[in-house]
């Protein structure tokens, strides 16, 4: 996969010429005009830098250790700009990369967005059917994000976190044919080996902003 870096920048462009363009002005643009493709020609939207979900923010998650982390909040914080998260299944990635990166509002912000996308009818949409992969993102934004889950060289790490809204979360996940329960509260994290042969388990902490 090439995925071209601008060293002006200091960021990763989504195409080679996408940082030539020139930026939509989403501030300017009329709140019911979104989503874009429905109010604009796509040769429109397509000379302006503009995105409608994550695209570079996904490889900063799917490859994450391809990307020093200030490579990802550089990334992250030129990109959220110019995203309009049309697309259902945008916040739950910024979600996710914003636990990361330490920006715990956001990352909440984003979850709420994601998890509240039909309970609110937030497209004006859910008669027609729930939005299944978004409810998906929501779990990702629990387990990949607050959770910190990631599987590094056949390694299994947790960065977990607890936003402040809550009190305590849990979940299980299969991994390699062991079922393991992690509880994170306001006292730590607990591991429980449910099922399966004993495995090692990282625990690491992400980098603060500042």
């Amino acid at each position: 996969m090439y995925i071209p870096y601008d060293e002006q920048l200091s960021i990763h462009a989504q195409d080679d010429t996408f940082l030539d363009k020139p930026v939509w002005d989403l501030a300017a643009t009329p709140s019911d005009h979104f989503p874009l493709l429905l109010h604009y020609h796509p040769l429109l939207i397509y000379r302006a830098q503009v995105c409608k979900q994550p695209d570079v923010i996904l490889a900063l998650f799917l490859l994450g250790h391809r990307f020093s982390p200030e490579q990802k909040r550089r990334n992250y914080d030129y990109y959220e700009r110019i995203t309009t998260h049309d697309s259902s299944l945008s916040p739950s990635i910024f979600s996710i990369v914003a636990s990361e990166l330490g920006y715990a509002e956001k990352a909440y912000s984003y979850f709420q967005a994601t998890v509240r996308l039909d309970l609110d009818d937030y497209n004006g949409n859910t008669k027609d059917g729930i939005h299944t992969a978004c409810m998906g993102g929501a779990w990702l934004c629990v387990v990949y994000g607050f959770a910190g889950m990631r599987v590094d060289d056949g390694v299994l790490s947790f960065a977990p976190t607890l936003p402040e809204q809550w009190q305590e979360y849990s979940f299980t996940v299969l991994y390699k044919s062991r079922l393991i329960r992690v509880t994170v509260d306001k006292a730590g994290t607990r591991y429980e080996l449910l099922q399966g042969e004993p495995l090692t388990i990282f625990q690491v902490s992400w980098r603060k902003p500042g």
